[in-house]
């Protein structure tokens, strides 16, 4: 990969990127937006652990620097020796008073009234929600009271005028890719937003692919933003995709509240984890959930799993061209000694086992000390290995396909003559013994053919894609949709005024603890009732669910058909043991009761 050096024409990288670089719309409600790193290391703490897995919490551990020794020169000189290293930014949580007076402060950001998280997914979901949260009591997670303690910190040194970005450039492949990296002193995502996570400090990212050498009046071709669970060709969009938004040269990002993740789009997203151990587990709930509770169909991917709502509403602050707060650009590159050095952690190493509550690395390393991938091959993140960076450089990829193209239709062509002259002498030896009444092999004659259609089709194949590649020397590829790349297309997925109705929201906000209650009380019960017990609750639970959501007679209805369903397959039993007649009669009387029932439905049906 061909990096930029320091100091080598810096003015004309920091050109592209104040060109191109993007307008970051935060929600209502955010309390942290990009800040110096100079200002982040000025409060915090630094220090040594004895595992990469962490013992920041409780365990032992040592500290390096006091709050206020540390500068970027002294954390790249610290991390260069190695160690398990970890910053802190927080050094006391706040009390349970400060954080009341914190929370009823006047003037603090809060988000607007929202949707439900529970109410925009399943049963299932809430219930395995509310195991996992249980979970946090015994794994190791950012304390109470953090969220506050830190946008205290961060407010004292927060410029309301201008934010920071990092940027870096780089040319490979064709590609000039603009690196845009914000940093953020605190992901609130769990405690202000109900999301999955806290962690101090908070790595964020935008990239944009241009042709190499740009073109002066375009838009770049590709821009990626940080997202949760979107690799390869999902981080991408082209540049004239209808989702993305633009102010000249410059792509708008709407920011997750709390997460710092982009989206194309202002709106709420319902985004579902599904443990990888428990995958065809919710897939077989997901298909029979389909046929019984026709309200998940619409939207199956997220009626399982771990619901969180990811707000990117984009009525909050806003940095960059045509916003309040301005850019101030910071080059940095492989060079720049705290990018280079320092492979610790930039907040509290809680040792959450899941990763999840601990502080991330910086905009060059993993948590596990590895280089990113996003920094060491921005294009192979991305999946544009396969995309040309240029009109010319397509026009070459077309020609340098004409002529492997031409190559192998000439090397199938002679193999089609080998297999036909092949052919004929096989079938030549079988007409000879036609009249001697020796055994003759005719399968090997038709696996003979067979080969010989195969080649035929593929060099017919490759003629018609020779002739399209000469209409396109001429004419150009044809354009694909902006969406052919993706596999899944994020767009906000949540129903506002589905998920606000009272009695739903009622209920979805109390229906994971009445079902861990109901279990409870079943397994304390008679083992014998156990079985019937759990149905019963399920029954319930459902019936409950149903008519929260509207679709109680569509839920009963479904529930009949089940009914029927088995009653039939018990009386086919029945019968085969002996019993025709009598299961011939309830039958009749059960298709009896079906046929009155749709008759007196129909009745009352207004036309």
């Amino acid at each position: 990969m061909a990096s930029r050096a320091a100091g080598a024409d810096a003015a004309g990288d920091l050109r592209l990127l104040r060109r191109y670089e993007p307008v970051l719309r935060f929600t209502e409600g955010e309390l942290f937006l990009p800040m110096p790193v100079e200002d982040y290391l000025r409060t915090c703490g630094l220090w040594r652990t004895g595992a990469r897995r962490g013992r920041g919490r409780g365990g032992s551990a040592e500290r390096l620097c006091a709050p206020g020794e540390v500068t970027p020169a002294r954390l790249a000189e610290i991390g260069a020796a190695g160690g398990d290293l970890s910053l802190r930014f927080t050094e006391r949580a706040l009390a349970r008073s400060e954080l009341r007076a914190w929370r009823r402060a006047p003037g603090r950001p809060r988000l607007a009234a929202g949707v439900s998280r529970f109410a925009a997914v399943g049963l299932l979901s809430r219930f395995i929600d509310a195991v996992m949260r249980l979970s946090l009591l015994l794994r190791r997670r950012v304390p109470g009271g953090t969220t506050a303690a830190a946008e205290r910190d961060y407010r004292a040194h927060a410029d309301p005028d201008g934010c920071p970005y990092y940027g870096r450039v780089i040319r490979d492949r064709g590609f000039i890719a603009l690196q845009y990296w914000f940093f953020y002193a605190m992901n609130d995502w769990r405690s202000t937003f109900a999301g999955v996570n806290d962690h101090e400090a908070d790595w964020e990212q935008v990239t944009l692919f241009l042709p190499d050498p740009p073109e002066p009046s375009s838009r770049p071709s590709w821009v990626t933003f940080s997202a949760h669970d979107e690799t390869g060709d999902d981080l991408r969009r082209r540049s004239d995709d209808p989702d993305l938004q633009w102010r000249d040269t410059h792509p708008v990002v709407f920011v997750g509240a709390g997460s710092h993740s982009g989206a194309c789009l202002p709106g709420d997203y319902l985004v579902t984890v599904e443990p990888p151990a428990l995958g065809r587990l919710f897939a077989a709930l997901r298909r029979v959930s389909g046929l019984f509770l026709p309200w998940t169909r619409a939207n199956s991917g997220t009626s399982f799993g771990l619901p969180f709502i990811d707000y990117h509403r984009g009525d909050g602050p806003g940095v960059g061209p045509g916003e309040a707060r301005r850019w101030c650009p910071v080059l940095i590159d492989d060079q720049t000694p705290w990018v280079r050095d320092y492979r610790g952690l930039w907040g509290l190493d809680t040792g959450d086992p899941f990763g999840g509550e601990r502080a991330p690395a910086g905009p060059r390393y993993e948590r596990d000390g590895s280089l990113r991938l996003s920094w060491s091959d921005p294009v192979g993140w991305a999946a544009l290995d396969k995309e040309a960076p240029s009109p010319l450089a397509e026009r070459q990829a077309v020609e340098g396909r004409i002529a492997e193209v031409d190559a192998e239709l000439a090397a199938v062509t002679a193999e089609l003559d080998d297999r036909s002259g092949e052919l004929r002498r096989a079938r030549a030896g079988i007409r000879a013994l036609s009249g001697t009444g020796a055994p003759r092999d005719p399968a090997a004659l038709a696996a003979l053919e067979t080969t010989l259609r195969h080649v035929r089709e593929r060099r017919q194949a490759l003629a018609e894609e020779r002739e399209a590649l000469a209409r396109a020397v001429v004419h150009g590829l044809p354009r694909e949709d902006p969406h052919a790349h993706l596999r899944r297309r994020a767009l906000p997925n949540v129903d506002p005024v589905r998920t606000r109705t009272r009695v739903l929201r009622i209920w979805s906000a109390i229906s994971a603890a009445f079902l861990l209650t109901g279990l409870g009380l079943a397994i304390l019960g008679q083992f014998g009732a156990l079985l019937p017990a759990v149905g019963g609750l399920a029954v319930v639970m459902l019936c409950a669910e149903a008519f929260a959501r509207g679709h109680l007679v569509q839920f009963v209805a479904g529930l009949l058909v089940v009914a029927v369903v088995a009653v039939a397959a018990g009386l086919a039993t029945w019968a085969a043991l002996g019993h025709w007649r009598s299961a011939i009669a309830v039958l009749l009387i059960l298709a009896a009761a079906a046929l009155l029932s749709a008759s007196i439905r129909d009745f009352f049906t207004k036309r």
